[in-house]
């Protein structure tokens, strides 16, 4: 289902709060994804921190764990079997804190099917909320999701945002026209805002996107002005 502008009524509140920060989110898994290339990963609860090939380090933050038994997502603070350490759950703990004051369900409970919120939903609102990026490590029969502390931090430029909004519609549903929206502001991109919305790069290039009765995309385009 695809939220368009005008129909937000049945819209949850984690889906408003997923619509706001998916595409800062993906531009930032893009970005860290450009770290760490195809190296391996491995986690060492004892010291907290989570290893990409033999030259990378970074503090983990645990946020939960989805299980593919019995297709559930459980939170880090609510895995009490598993004796982890306090101190990688501070994050997932704020996020339910956070979930309590804006009434967003998904994340106070501690558990739910994967199908209302699955791992990477869930990763891709704490990484909008906090400015970190997050891993999914697989294992036999789940997977562990993280998120990671101390990564460089990366430009936005437009070339990338075309790339990121054209792939995040196709991978999720969402309020195209909200999440746009919020994606160029958090950008700090002025916006002329009308039946499309049209963002000034401050290296002087403009995207457009327009929208169809909807609010979904219809139209995306770019002037990109060469980088001297």
């Amino acid at each position: 289902m695809l939220f368009g502008a005008g129909k937000v009524a049945a819209m949850s509140a984690f889906d408003d709060l997923f619509s706001r920060h998916v595409l800062t989110g993906i531009a930032r898994q893009f970005a860290f994804a450009d770290v760490i290339g195809e190296r391996n990963w491995a986690v060492d609860m004892g010291a907290g921190v989570a290893t990409f090939g033999d030259d990378l380090r970074f503090p983990l933050q645990l946020l939960g764990s989805e299980s593919h038994g019995d297709n559930s997502w459980l939170w880090a603070w609510a895995n009490h079997a598993s004796n982890l350490p306090p101190a990688l759950t501070q994050l997932c703990t704020w996020l339910r804190g956070y979930g309590e004051t804006q009434g967003v369900a998904e994340l106070t409970e501690r558990s739910f099917p994967l199908e209302r919120a699955d791992g990477h939903r869930l990763a891709l609102v704490a990484s909008g909320l906090t400015g970190r990026p997050y891993y999914r490590g697989p294992y036999e029969g789940g997977a562990l999701f993280f998120h990671l502390e101390g990564v460089p931090q990366q430009e936005i430029l437009p070339e990338r945002a075309l790339t990121v909004i054209s792939q995040t519609i196709s991978a999720f549903p969402f309020d195209h026209r909200a999440g746009v929206g919020a994606f160029f502001e958090q950008q700090g991109w002025p916006v002329d805002s009308g039946e499309s919305l049209i963002a000034h790069h401050p290296a002087g290039a403009e995207l457009t996107v327009s929208f169809d009765h909807l609010g979904r995309i219809a139209q995306l385009n770019g002037s990109i002005s060469p980088r001297t």
